[in-house]
């Protein structure tokens, strides 16, 4: 295999079913990334549904700031073969494909050259489970990119604070075992994935999107939300109600959304600064309310979280 070189941005990628827990490993390598140093920014995909399907997470690694999507892939995970057909569009021949034997095996002959084996199953199985193989992934992630092995024990610590010590644990001891099979994968592979050097990232704060339009709604004076669940919409409506009694939100969860848009012209006909969260398919369903804003001449701020 090729000897492969990033020097300033890396764009790893996530590919696989809803429920397969890709935002665990998203949420847990996007504050990792950030406590070792680099700039990160990370961006999903997913289809409208619980179980199944074909989603996948980026996360770019920089050592400047990055704000964007990037259609290249670096380093990709794979948790099926389907997962895999759902990015290859976007697979280059310097990629390096990081999969399960089970996976590899699937892959063409001329895709299956750059890929490479850890079964992260296998290796969980022997921890306690395959409930486990997600800590092992990242574990795997952190060793193959060289970031710091105790910053992933802190973070896997904090991640799971709060559950029994043995569960603790046994997500440690997840992350120990990924972290040894990626870094002996790296020094087999003669790869090197490490952005270069960057400027101090400390006082950078990692948040979400929902979390942003809730500062953002919180800083321009919001004290009513209104909203029927929709994801991604609903990410916000939580953030708003966990900050309720500390900014004085009323936070109300409405029963369909033409009752959640008027609860929110009638917050701003009482005189209160209001917002409605929703998603595309909800929108489709406050046009009246909308309209009626409008014969009314009645502000309403409305927030439609895209499916990306």
């Amino acid at each position: 295999m090729n000897t492969r070189q990033v020097q300033n941005d890396l764009s790893l990628v996530i590919s696989g079913e809803a429920g397969q827990g890709i935002q665990t490993i998203e949420r847990l390598m996007s504050r990792l990334i950030k406590n070792s140093g680099y700039h990160v920014f990370a961006s999903k995909e997913y289809m409208s549904r619980v179980r199944g399907g074909a989603n996948s997470t980026e996360i770019r690694i920089s050592s400047t700031p990055v704000r964007a999507y990037v259609d290249t892939i670096d380093l990709l995970v794979p948790l099926s073969k389907e997962a895999y057909e759902h990015v290859a569009y976007r697979v280059r021949e310097n990629t390096l494909i990081l999969a399960e034997e089970k996976v590899r095996s699937a892959l063409a002959t001329s895709v299956k050259k750059q890929s490479c084996e850890i079964n992260f199953t296998d290796i969980a199985g022997e921890i306690g489970g395959k409930l486990f193989s997600n800590i092992v992934a990242v574990g795997s992630l952190v060793g193959i990119i060289d970031l710091p092995e105790q910053t992933l024990l802190e973070e896997v610590r904090h991640f799971f604070e709060g559950k029994d010590d043995s569960i603790i644990e046994k997500n440690l001891e997840a992350a120990k075992r990924g972290f040894q099979a990626g870094k002996e994968l790296r020094k087999k592979e003669k790869t090197s994935f490490s952005p270069g050097k960057t400027v101090k990232v400390d006082e950078n704060l990692v948040i979400n999107g929902a979390q942003a339009i809730g500062l953002g709604a919180l800083a321009g004076g919001c004290n009513f939300i209104s909203s029927y669940p929709m994801s991604p919409s609903t990410a916000v409506l939580v953030f708003l109600a966990q900050q309720a009694k500390a900014f004085d939100v009323v936070v109300e969860q409405a029963e369909d959304e033409i009752s959640a848009v008027n609860m929110g012209l009638g917050a701003w006909y009482a005189g209160g600064r209001a917002m409605v969260t929703t998603s595309g398919g909800g929108f489709a369903l406050m046009e009246e309310g909308v309209s009626l804003a409008g014969i009314t001449e009645t502000p309403l701020v409305i927030h439609i979280a895209q499916r990306p």
